[in-house]
C-alpha cells in the first residue's frame, strides 16, 4: 500500500516538474494579443476620423503615408515613436498608425 502511495506521489511530482519545465522554457515570452491591439486602435481611429471633414482625412492620409514610408518604420504595438504632421501633437505606435491607415482607406471607399 505504501509503495502505491509513493508511486502516485512520484507521478504527481514528475507531472508538476514537466509542467514547470514547460513554463520555464519561455518565462518572458509575450502573449500574442495582436488582434486585440489592432481592434482597439481601429475603434479609436474610427471614432476620431468620423469627426473630421473629408479634406482633413485626405491631408492626414497623405502625411500618414509619408510617415509609414520612413526607413526603419516598425509596426510596434505600444511604443509611441512616430508623429504625423497635421494629425495631433502626440507620438503614436506603429500599429496605431497602420490601423489609422486602414480606417482612412475605409472612409475613402465609402
Amino acid at each position: 500500500m505504501q509503495l502505491i502511495k509513493k508511486m502516485k506521489t512520484l507521478q504527481n511530482l514528475f507531472k508538476r516538474l514537466r509542467m514547470g519545465a514547460l513554463v520555464k522554457t519561455a518565462p518572458n515570452a509575450p502573449i500574442s494579443n495582436a488582434p486585440r491591439v489592432d481592434f482597439s486602435y481601429t475603434i479609436y481611429w474610427t471614432k476620431q476620423a468620423r469627426q473630421w471633414e473629408a479634406a482633413r482625412r485626405a491631408a492626414i492620409h497623405t502625411a500618414l503615408l509619408q510617415t509609414l514610408a520612413q526607413p526603419g518604420f516598425e509596426a510596434n504595438a505600444y511604443a509611441r515613436r512616430y508623429t504625423v504632421p497635421g494629425l495631433d501633437e502626440q507620438a503614436h505606435s506603429g500599429a496605431s498608425l497602420i490601423a489609422l491607415k486602414k480606417v482612412l482607406a475605409a472612409f475613402d471607399n465609402e
